[in-house]
C-alpha cells in the first residue's frame, strides 16, 4: 500500500508531562525520567524520521513521503534526541537503540514488533530513550532473551503491549528507569529488575502497569489494585492497573482512563461525547451526570458488576445513551437496581441486565426514555419497574425472562408504550394499574407472551383474543404468536373477497341464496383481494388465471383489485389465483374455481 494513503499526524508528540500530583516524593529515578520526558515534550520542533513497512519498493529517506521500511533503518539514520515514528504494520526485527531518541508507534495494538521466537526484540543500549506505542512480542527462549531489554538508565517505557514472549517480557539491567501504563501479558516471566531500582508506576492516581497474572482486588473502585504486584528480585509495581491500559477512552478527546467513572467525571468530558469501554469486568457503581454516550464493546463480555451493593448504574442526566453492557449484581434491597433512570429522554439499548434485585427502575422524572433490544433476565424482583408519574417511556423489542416477580410492573403511571417485547416465564408477566399502550395496533401487533393460550386461526401471527394485563383495565389487544423479529419470516395473509359463491352478471352478484357451491360469471368481473402483513407490509398482489407462470396483473396499492374483462368463448372452467408478496419476500396465495361465460 502507498504510505501516503495512511493517516499521517501533523505533529508527533512523544510524551505527556506527568504532573507533580503523580510523582513519588524522594524518587530520584522518576524525577530524572520525567525531566527526560519533559525535554522531549517541550521540544516539538525536533526532526521526525518516519518508518512504514508498506514502503517495500523505496526510495527511502525517512521523510513522510518516502519512509524507511525497517525500524532499525529509521533508528540508524536519526540524530540523537530526534523522533522515529513508526506507522502500523508488523515488523519482524530485533531492534537496537544505541542513541537517545523517541521511538513511537502509531498505535500499540497494531504497530507490532515481533522477534519471531528469536533473540531480544527491542534492546535499549543508550539512556534517555522513550519507547511508546508498540506491541512487542515473541522473543527467543534463551535465558537472556526478552521482549524489551534495558542496559541503560533514565529511559521511559510506556503505553506498550508486551506479550507472549518466550522468556522475559521486560529485563531491566540498569537503574533509574520509568516503566508504566504498559500491558504486560502472558510472558513466560513477566519482568525482572536486577537492581530493583527502577520505577514501575507513575504514582497515585496515575497508576502503574496492567499485569495479566495480577490477582488483587479493587475495593475502592479507583482502577488500581489494592495490593502491589510483586515480581522477581523483590521489585514491585505499587499501583497495578485493574484493567488493560487503553480499555476506557473518550472517543472525542482521545483521553484514556483507568475507570469508567473517571472518564465520566473528567472535566474534559462534555455533553454529547462518546466514552468507549472495551471488554472486561468493571467493579464500579456509575453515576452518569452528563449527556454522554457510554458504549460497551460487547454486551456479553463488557461487564459492570455492582458486587451486590447499591445501584449499579444511575442515570441522572438527560439524553444519555447506555449501550452494549452486561450489568449485574446490584444490592439486595428492594430499591436497588441494575439501572436507575432519573433523567429525561435517555436510551438503554442492547444490554443484558442480569441478576440484580430489580433490573431497570424508571423513576418519576424520567420521561420520554427508550428501553429497547435488551435482555432483562433473572432479576430478583421485577425486570422493569416504572414508578409513579413516568410518561412517554417506550419499551420495545426486549426479551424479559425468568424474573422472580414481574417482567414489567407499572405503578400509577400512564401514557407509556410497551410493544414487540418477548415475555418468557416470569412469575407474573406484567401488571399495570395505569393507562398504558400494550400494542401497536393491527397488523404491527403487541407483545409475545409465553403463557398466552389463544389461537391464530387466520395465520397472521396475531392472536385472535387479547392478552389481559393484571391490576387494571389494560390489555394487549393483538398478542404476537411468536417473538417479534426484525427479520420477517411470516408470510402475509391473503383472501379473495370477490367474487364469491353465486351468480355474477356484469359484476353484479345474483341468486347468492340459491347458488352456494359454485361461482358462475357472465361478462366482466372485478376480483377484489384483502391482504395484510404484521411485520414488513405488503409489497404487491399478483393476479393469475389458471397458470401461475402467466402473470396478468400486478397491484402494489390497496385496495387490491383487477377487472377481468377477457371474453371466454370455448373454455369455461378457470381458477383465479392471487399471490401476496410482503416486503421481506414472503409469499402466500388464495385460489377460487369459477365458471366464466362471455
Amino acid at each position: 500500500m502507498n504510505p501516503s494513503y495512511k493517516v499521517k499526524p501533523a505533529q508527533v508528540v512523544c510524551a505527556f508531562l506527568i504532573t507533580a500530583l503523580f510523582i513519588i516524593p524522594g524518587s530520584a529515578s522518576i524525577s530524572h525520567a520525567l525531566q527526560n520526558e519533559t525535554k522531549h515534550s517541550m521540544n516539538s520542533d525536533n526532526a521526525i524520521v518516519y518508518v512504514d513497512g508498506d514502503n517495500a519498493e523505496g526510495p527511502w529517506d525517512g521523510s513522510i513521503q518516502y519512509p524507511y521500511r525497517y525500524i532499525q533503518d529509521g533508528i540508524d539514520n536519526a540524530e540523537a534526541n530526534e523522533t522515529v515514528y513508526v506507522f502500523h504494520e508488523v515488523y519482524v526485527e530485533n531492534v537496537v537503540v544505541p542513541k537517545p531518541l523517541c521511538l513511537i508507534g502509531e498505535n500499540k495494538d497494531n504497530t507490532i514488533i515481533t522477534g519471531n521466537d528469536f533473540g531480544t526484540v527491542v534492546r535499549l543500549v543508550a539512556g534517555n530513550v522513550t519507547l511508546k506505542g508498540f506491541t512487542i512480542r515473541d522473543c527467543g527462549s534463551n535465558s537472556n532473551d526478552a521482549g524489551i531489554k534495558i542496559h541503560s538508565s533514565f529511559n521511559i517505557v510506556k503505553e506498550n503491549n508486551i506479550e507472549n514472549n518466550n522468556n522475559y517480557g521486560l529485563y531491566v539491567a540498569e537503574i533509574d528507569n520509568l516503566i508504566y501504563h504498559n500491558n504486560i501479558l502472558h510472558n513466560k516471566f513477566q519482568a525482572i529488575d536486577l537492581f530493583a531500582n527502577s520505577t514501575w508506576d507513575g504514582g497515585y492516581p496515575c497508576g502503574g502497569n496492567f499485569w495479566s497474572d495480577y490477582t488483587g482486588t479493587d475495593e475502592d473502585e479507583d482502577g488500581i489494585g489494592d495490593a502491589p504486584y510483586l515480581f522477581q528480585n523483590a521489585s514491585a509495581d505499587h499501583y497495578p492497573l485493574i484493567h488493560p491500559y487503553g480499555s476506557i477512552f473518550n472517543q472525542d478527546t482521545e483521553e484514556i482512563f483507568i475507570t469508567i467513572q473517571g472518564a465520566i467525571g473528567c472535566n474534559d468530558t462534555q455533553d454529547g461525547q462518546v466514552i468507549i469501554v472495551k471488554n472486561g469486568v468493571y467493579w464500579e457503581h456509575l453515576w452518569i451526570n452528563k449527556s454522554i454516550v457510554l458504549q460497551g464493546q460487547d454486551h456479553h463480555d463488557t461487564i459492570i458488576d455492582g458486587r451486590s451493593s447499591c445501584d449499579v448504574v444511575t442515570i441522572c442526566a438527560c439524553d444519555v445513551v447506555l449501550h452494549g453492557f452486561l450489568i449485574q449484581r446490584s444490592g439486595v434491597e428492594e430499591q436497588n437496581a441494575g439501572v436507575v433512570i432519573i433523567g429525561k429522554n435517555c436510551s438503554i439499548t442492547n444490554n443484558i441486565i442480569y441478576g440484580n434485585y430489580q433490573g431497570i427502575v424508571v423513576r418519576n422524572s424520567a420521561v420520554d426514555s427508550t428501553i429497547s433490544k435488551n435482555e432483562i433476565m433473572k432479576n430478583n424482583w421485577n425486570g422493569i419497574s416504572i414508578t409513579s408519574g413516568c410518561k412517554g417511556v417506550r419499551i420495545s423489542e426486549n426479551t424479559i425472562s425468568d424474573n422472580f416477580y414481574a417482567g414489567i410492573g407499572i405503578s400509577d403511571s400512564s401514557n407509556n408504550f410497551i410493544i414487540h417485547n418477548a415475555f418468557r416465564t416470569n412469575r407474573i408477566q406484567a401488571y399495570d394499574n395505569g393507562n398504558n399502550i400494550w400494542d401497536d395496533g393491527y397488523p404491527s401487533g403487541g407483545n409475545y407472551w409465553s403463557d398466552y393460550t389463544g389461537t391464530d386461526t387466520n395465520g397472521d401471527g396475531i392472536g385472535d383474543t387479547p392478552y389481559p394485563i393484571l391490576n387494571g383495565i389494560n390489555t394487549d389487544r393483538f398478542p404476537l404468536i411468536a417473538p417479534f423479529t426484525e427479520i420477517d419470516t411470516i408470510p402475509p395473509v391473503v383472501k379473495i373477497l370477490s367474487p364469491e359463491k353465486g351468480l355474477y352478471l356484469k359484476n353484479l352478484r345474483l341468486l347468492s341464496g340459491l347458488i352456494r357451491r359454485q361461482t358462475i360469471i357472465f361478462g366482466a368481473v372485478t376480483i377484489e383481494v384483502e391482504a395484510s402483513d404484521a411485520q414488513s407490509g405488503i409489497a404487491r398482489i399478483e393476479f393469475y388465471i389458471d397458470d401461475i407462470d402467466n402473470l396478468v396483473f400486478n397491484d402494489t396499492l390497496a385496495p387490491y383489485e383487477w377487472s377481468w374483462t377477457q371474453r371466454q368463448l370455448l373454455k369455461h372452467k378457470h381458477t383465479i389465483i392471487v399471490v401476496a408478496v410482503d416486503n421481506a419476500g414472503n409469499e402466500n396465495a388464495d385460489m377460487l374455481d369459477v365458471q366464466k361465460f362471455l
